[in-house]
């Protein structure tokens, strides 16, 4: 991880050492066009001065002379037939003179020269405007003026300095920055792996303390509601195995200890045909707590597709009344009268009717009253299944659709009859909830959207 906050240092560091390193030639150039240009014009407004009092008869020579000494140069006059008239300011030895017969033709034949001699003077470049003095459309006269660059080099050179002083700065506060931000950057990336680390140790109890508001922070939450669900999960596997262990522990003893029995020839006949009776009992009580458990499993596995099709609630509980027919005893049940049509699984559907309502006859009295009712409200449908039976009590309540429990788990009988009911609710996109007292019965609700 320390080496992609490094990376992440690096990268930062390259592109801010190239974007400033950008700014930095830029500016420079800039900097050296500006005064230049800066430059130009104002040799070309001297010029302008200069000529204004020739034209006029004013007094040229001190204004020439006092702009030979701003720029520390040079201005040389000349009148039409190119003799010259007069020259102020340094006398740059001679080459200035050399440039102005090379350009005095141009000039006066009208034409602005404004040229860029190089190391012509003391190692400097040399700038040179020549223009003409017109007045009433006729040359009457040329002006030269001419300044070494060396001093506008000197202030370029350090501006340029003050410039590369601040990118040093800038850079030595960059590299603070990034590698600020690079730390703050990873920092919670770090919280994150030592939680996957943990996590994939076994231990889900784990919680990440990121405060980020973006796509990190996100990332922290779902790992977060990850580990939260993989310890529901473990747990939810730990008491899977223990019920199913206990479950399948039982009749597998019961049947250990008839068979025995039967082997140690110590029982009658009539005893013999009882025990086995009892083993066939169990072995079939086996049989159906092993169907159940592949079945929950396969429910909630999520691969079953629903077959979807139009159902009439009445005929389907009518249909589930006569298949319990054989263990309702005298149990009296009591079914609503309206024809209700809906869409849905009619064999999943069935199965959890028929295990909510088997789980109705077992804990009603032999002469209890088992109430079906099922109406529409709205979108939706709603099935009730009541009996007067002995009730649930209220702790029970919460957990009354786990896996192998019920009220009577802690005599050893659970069940997955109301496990299974709820997962084929659910995957009707339903909810099932139950409302009861001890000794006043239980009403199972189930609400689903009718189509």
């Amino acid at each position: 991880m320390r080496r992609i906050s490094f990376k992440l240092l690096i990268y930062t560091l390259i592109l801010l050492f190239f974007m400033l390193g950008l700014s930095f030639f830029l500016q420079g150039n800039i900097v050296t066009s500006g005064f230049k240009a800066n430059l130009k014009n104002r040799m070309i407004q001297y010029a302008k001065d200069i000529s204004y009092k020739f034209k006029n008869n004013l007094d040229y020579s001190s204004e020439a002379n006092n702009i030979a000494n701003i720029i520390n140069g040079r201005v040389s006059i000349y009148d039409s037939n190119g003799s010259l008239i007069e020259s102020h300011g340094r006398f740059m030895f001679g080459r200035t003179r050399n440039i102005e017969r090379q350009i005095i033709l141009d000039v006066l034949s009208g034409k602005i020269i404004y040229r860029t001699d190089q190391k012509t003077f003391q190692g400097s470049t040399l700038i040179t405007l020549g223009m003409p003095i017109i007045n009433n459309n006729k040359i009457i006269a040329a002006i030269f003026i001419h300044t070494p660059l060396h001093d506008i080099q000197n202030d370029v050179r350090n501006v340029k300095n003050q410039i590369f002083i601040l990118f040093i700065a800038a850079l030595l506060a960059s590299i603070i920055g990034a590698y600020a931000l690079s730390s703050l950057f990873t920092k919670p990336i770090l919280k994150i792996i030592d939680a996957a680390k943990a996590i994939a140790k076994g231990d889900y109890n784990v919680k990440i303390d990121v405060k980020n508001k973006d796509e990190i922070g996100e990332l922290a939450k779902t790992i977060t509601f990850m580990a939260q669900n993989l310890s529901k999960t473990e747990k939810l596997r730990r008491d899977f195995i223990a019920n199913t262990t206990h479950e399948l522990r039982t009749p597998l003893s019961i049947i250990k200890s008839y068979a025995e029995a039967i082997y140690d020839d110590i029982l009658e006949k009539d005893q013999i045909k009882e025990y086995a009776s009892l083993i066939m009992e169990e072995a079939e009580r086996l049989n159906n707590l092993i169907n159940e458990i592949l079945e929950l499993s396969k429910l909630q596995s999520g691969t079953i597709q629903l077959n979807i099709q139009p159902i009439n609630l009445k005929s389907l509980f009518n249909k589930i009344i006569s298949e319990v027919n054989i263990i309702k005893g005298n149990r009296k049940f009591w079914l609503f009268e309206d024809d209700i049509v809906t869409k849905a699984d009619s064999k999943l559907l069935k199965r959890a009717f028929s295990n909510i309502i088997i789980n109705a006859i077992h804990h009603t009295n032999d002469t209890g009253n088992v109430y079906i009712k099922a109406e529409k409200e709205n979108d939706y449908i709603k099935v009730s299944i009541k009996d007067d039976g002995e009730g649930i009590d209220e702790a029970d309540l919460p957990y009354i659709f786990n896996r192998f429990y019920s009220k009577s788990a802690k005599k050893g009988i659970g069940g997955l009859g109301l496990s299974i009911a709820k997962e084929i609710i659910q995957m009707h996109n339903g909810e099932i909830s139950v409302f009861s007292k001890k000794g006043e019965g239980a009403d199972f609700v189930v609400k689903f959207k009718g189509k």
